[in-house]
């Protein structure tokens, strides 16, 4: 599989990531030997990198892809997971609907000194390993009560997190969003490797503001989640976890009326456009078995004729 550097580091992630929510239970159960067998399918493909967080299943992801992990020599992939969202022990879950496997933390936003590095601790602890390559900022828009609000978590957490840059504790560190402007805030704020923008640039909408284009000229990557915009451009019904407005369902329709006329699935489009791209170093993609990593591994490879591009363009779905 194609590997591309990140940022300025000696790090290289592969073009297909494996994104670990599933794993954590998003959406429905998923069983050990199932996320053992993702992880094991992954890394056979060739992908390189293995994106999760505490977020996900409130550590229930971080704990069996720690135990899919155990047996692997660990210097065959990258691991990425985010700081920002910090579990505190509970009598219950507090995740909600969409993690019904989740265990028992609340979550707590911390962005201090303190916050960052115990919740580096724990998800090594949950992991397995102290191996940490990537750290990433998670949501700090979320919980911002503004943008001065943003701009003091960013550059809070930044001090820490360059700092564990420099001593080597970290190899790249970035911020996880959903929208461009916390990474334009950031850099701002100080010197960035990568950042992870998920549903937000596809195949049918580009609304990264100019983001990338401005990570392309400082040399910050971008890793694109979410390529699929919660399934609706893999068959799904849903559109950033919301049912698919009209309008996208028409853009939708129109988007597969080129593939079918150009012989090849909708999806391959949505997993190889965001790579056109210059900024881009991989696409992340949530995965759950592994038929799905070979699925995809499959559409990733899938030949697009050049005409498929130019179409594109014409009929104004995308504008490069």
């Amino acid at each position: 599989m194609e590997l591309r550097q990140i940022g300025k580091t000696p790090l290289k992630s592969s073009v297909l990531s494996l994104g670990a929510a599933p794993l954590g239970g998003l959406f429905a159960p998923v069983t050990e030997v199932d996320a053992s067998a993702t992880v094991k399918a992954s890394l056979r493909v060739g992908i390189k990198l293995i994106d999760v967080a505490p977020h996900y299943g409130q550590g229930l992801a971080e704990v069996r892809l720690g135990k899919a992990l155990q047996s692997l020599p660990n210097d065959n992939y990258l691991l990425s997971t985010k700081v920002g969202r910090l579990l505190e022990p509970s009598g219950s879950a507090t995740a909600g609907a969409n993690w019904p496997e989740a265990l028992n933390f609340t979550t707590v936003y911390d962005t201090s000194r303190r916050g960052i590095l115990k919740s580096l601790e724990d998800s090594s602890r949950r992991l397995g390993t102290s191996k940490i390559d990537i750290a990433f900022l998670h949501d700090p828009d979320r919980y911002a009560k503004d943008s001065s609000d943003l701009r003091g978590m960013i550059s809070d957490a930044y001090e820490t997190l360059s700092e564990l840059r420099s001593q080597g504790r970290v190899k790249a560190i970035g911020i996880g969003v959903n929208a461009p402007e916390p990474c334009f805030a950031a850099m701002q704020i100080g010197t960035w490797d990568c950042f992870v923008l998920a549903g937000t640039y596809s195949v049918l909408r580009q609304e990264d503001k100019g983001l990338l284009d401005a990570c392309a000229a400082a040399s910050v990557s971008v890793l694109i989640g979410g390529p699929y915009m919660s399934g609706a451009l893999a068959g799904g019904s849903t559109w950033r976890y919301r049912p698919i407005p009209p309008d996208i369902a028409d853009d939708i329709a129109r988007l597969k009326a080129i593939c079918d006329r150009h012989e090849f699935p909708m999806q391959a489009a949505a997993l190889q456009f965001p790579l056109r791209h210059p900024a881009v170093s991989s696409v992340i993609v949530g995965m759950r078995s592994a038929s799905e990593v070979a699925e995809n591994y499959g559409l990733l490879n899938a030949l697009i004729p050049d005409g498929f591009w130019s179409d594109l363009e014409q009929e104004g779905l995308a504008r490069r």
